[in-house]
């Protein structure tokens, strides 16, 4: 992008942020309160996504009026701006507005003191650092940048998976340490798993996409994206033929790749009676459910999957270059993931061939970042809309 065009990008941006955004809300504010009006902001997706549908479907029952924007933080250019101002307007008079990701239009103004912002994040626990966690690194923005557009100024409440998580979401918001908008009520999506009927349509689902499944054990690899999210790529590292080689009696391997992520795995011809790019074909929410042994990296998703306490590996090849370009929270060692950490393929075969997970370990893990979700998050998220208290 040109000098020129990237300042008069800038320019746009601050006359928006700081002039017309909170004229429109001010204005808009005047107009009656509605209470029963929940407006859902989608950020990134154009489709209802996952903690969403289900709080959409609990309010619903409830009779109050929700409504869905789509905000398309992912398309590029300045159209942005102009979709901001109408969520703007439309934010004015509701009882309450929810958003599942980092959007700085919820710092350009003070919403009035009757409406409720809840930020539902898209990500259960505390892995991978981001927001003000990350100024330091080469992933994130500046400080400066993150102040002069804030993005978390404005939530009453947010909802974590366990009390353990707390302390990371405060230090990415840049809250204050008596800052009590950030609570363990639990992550709505997550009471899927504690749905039977949600279990067998996982299987059925599984069998379906793919028949080999059947009587073998399933080896999941989900790793995550590696580069920035517009230009994601999957770190094809894994030696499919020396999995198969060594599972492929016992074992069927299912790939699913990052949401960020287009291309569709490279899977060798002789392979491919073993392992599936099971990506477009099966939701993660149903991968999780049928899966015998979980192979990632440094995905969030070792969280929800501890819930079922059952065995993972951590394959991290290049542990070195994603600690200096991202960080964790935590020391990505044995005091904080629950099974073992390998960077070669070799040491992956002989953890697959192990085999064994210590069920303490792993159900001490759950207890720590995944107490709160216990089948009842969205009932506790539906009890805060419906409240007349801004404070949880």
């Amino acid at each position: 992008m040109s000098g020129l065009k990237q300042a008069v990008r800038n320019t746009a941006k601050i006359i928006m942020f700081k002039g017309v955004y909170p004229l429109c809300y001010k204005v808009s504010s005047l107009r009656p309160l509605r209470k029963n009006k929940v407006i859902f902001a989608e950020i990134r997706s154009g489709t209802l996504t996952d903690s969403f549908r289900y709080i959409y479907e609990e309010i619903k029952t409830r009779g109050l009026d929700p409504q869905v924007y789509y905000v398309h933080n992912n398309k590029g250019g300045m159209g942005y701006l102009l979709r901001y101002l109408k969520l703007t307007w439309l934010m004015g008079n509701v009882g309450c507005v929810l958003l599942n990701d980092t959007c700085n239009l919820f710092g350009a103004f003070k919403f009035r003191k009757d409406t409720k912002v809840i930020q539902t994040w898209h990500s259960c626990g505390a892995f991978k650092k981001w927001g003000e966690s990350i100024t330091d690194l080469s992933f994130g923005e500046s400080l400066e940048e993150l102040r002069k557009f804030p993005a978390h100024t404005s939530y009453t409440l947010c909802t974590v998976s366990s009390k353990e998580c707390i302390w990371a979401f405060k230090e990415a918001f840049g809250f204050d340490l008596d800052n009590n908008s950030v609570q363990a009520i639990g992550v709505s999506r997550t009471d899927f798993f504690f749905k039977e009927e949600n279990r067998v349509k996982a299987f059925e689902n599984l069998y379906k996409n793919c028949p080999n499944a059947q009587y073998k054990k399933v080896l999941l690899y989900a790793p995550t994206y590696r580069g920035d999210a517009d230009k994601a790529y999957i770190p094809e590292k894994l030696d499919i033929k020396a999995l198969k080689e060594n599972f492929g009696s016992e074992w069927v391997l299912l790939v699913k790749r990052h949401g960020f992520v287009k291309k569709e795995w490279d899977i060798p011809e002789d392979c491919q009676d073993f392992a599936f790019d099971i990506t477009e074909h099966m939701p993660i929410e149903d991968l999780l459910f049928t899966v015998d042994m979980c192979i990632t990296d440094y995905s969030s998703l070792i969280f929800e999957y501890s819930l079922f306490e059952r065995p993972m590996i951590f394959y991290a090849f290049d542990l070195d270059q994603f600690y200096d370009y991202r960080g964790f929270y935590y020391p990505y060692d044995y005091s904080f993931l629950p099974g073992p950490i390998v960077k070669t393929n070799e040491e992956l075969i002989n953890a697959i061939k192990q085999g064994k997970a210590d069920p303490t370990v792993i159900s001490d893990f759950r207890e720590r970042f995944m107490g709160a979700c216990d089948g009842r998050s969205t009932e506790r998220i539906a009890d805060y809309i419906m409240s007349q208290n801004s404070e949880y």
